[in-house]
């Protein structure tokens, strides 16, 4: 937090107590306090950037602690992002748990200045206080941003790339990566910020019958990616809407029909995913990279110390066989690192 704070003060040198406090208020206890219907929250987003002027060379994020950054609304509406979408991600920012206010007074006194002290007392004198930016502040850097939590502020290049599909009626993304990268997380977070639909490909795994040493000899032979492309892939691209019959490896057999509706974002995450016969349609194409020791720790945490071993031997260096013969992630991926745990 220290460090936050000397960060601020280089950046903002005419911050006073009152400011400090502010920032060690969103930096431990985030967006949650001015959240309540989000489209309110994004019509409130919307005229307020009505009257700012667009600032593409202004960073879109900048560092508040450990936990949430500040999302800059003046670039935001440079690179296009939807108040609608700004709205989710502070929505979703809030759905953890919060320290208490006598945790921000906590960290404040550690600074060891009375006059910060004094302003942050406010805190606890009056729990309804939200404490606001000062004049001094507002007339030399002109605030305008909201808090999010810094775990998505890796995937915010994906929604800078998405606004330029936004004009089409039907938008493929596809998100491919090494197991362990978070791709279902990120297809569960865009899903939520687009209001879209998404499409597994851990329910398109080969059915046993079919794990025959030729096909799994061959760069993405261990899913049937012919069957997405029949039964969900081609549907879907006559008509925007589409159904298939997820396959449950564990049984050997087909469950009930999945039917993904027709909206406009429709996501296809998981291994595979950017095989040439599913990634030729897709408008957005996105690539998760993660540290190796990092994947197999995730892993292990996830799946456990026997299944981590089958990953390392087996569906690992699979993987890395499509990766390479398909020269993934290519120069048509946006890639991104994998999300911090934190």
């Amino acid at each position: 937090m220290e460090e936050m704070y000397r960060w601020h003060r280089r950046h903002y040198p005419a911050m006073e107590p009152q400011d400090v406090v502010k920032l060690y208020f969103q930096a431990m206890l985030g967006c949650g306090h001015l959240l309540g219907d989000e489209d309110a929250v994004a019509q409130r987003i919307a005229v307020e950037q009505a009257t700012l002027t667009p600032s593409p060379a202004e960073s879109l994020t900048e560092p508040l602690g450990p936990d949430y950054v500040r999302l800059n609304l003046r670039r935001a509406k440079a690179d296009g992002l939807e108040p609608l979408w700004i709205a989710r991600l502070m929505k979703l920012s809030a759905e953890t748990q919060q320290p208490a206010r006598a945790d921000v007074m906590k960290a404040l006194s550690s600074l060891g200045d009375a006059s910060i002290d004094q302003a942050a007392q406010r805190l606890m004198d009056d729990p309804a206080w939200l404490p606001s930016h000062t004049q001094t502040y507002h007339a030399a850097y002109a605030p305008a941003y909201r808090v999010i939590s810094r775990k998505f502020d890796y995937l915010l290049p994906a929604l800078q790339r998405i606004v330029r599909l936004r004009h089409q009626d039907r938008v493929l993304i596809c998100i491919d990566g090494p197991c362990g990268s978070g791709k279902t997380t990120l297809a569960g977070l865009l899903k939520r910020i687009l209001a879209g639909a998404v499409v597994s490909m851990d329910d398109f795994f080969l059915p046993h019958p079919q794990k025959t040493p030729e096909r799994l000899a061959q760069p993405g032979g261990n899913a049937d990616w012919e069957r997405l492309v029949g039964e969900f892939l081609t549907p879907w691209l006559q008509q925007g809407s589409a159904s298939y019959r997820p396959y449950d490896c564990h049984a050997n057999d087909f469950g009930d029909e999945i039917r993904i509706p027709a909206c406009q974002y429709t996501i296809i995450e998981g291994s595979y995913s950017l095989m040439p016969a599913i990634a030729g349609h897709a408008d957005l194409k996105l690539f998760l990279r993660i540290d190796p020791e990092e994947q197999k720790q995730r892993i292990l945490q996830r799946n456990g110390e026997k299944l981590l071993q089958m990953f390392v031997s087996r569906w690992i260096p699979l993987e890395q066989a499509y990766f390479s013969a398909f020269s993934l992630p290519d120069d048509g991926c946006v890639v991104l690192a994998a999300q911090s745990q934190r």
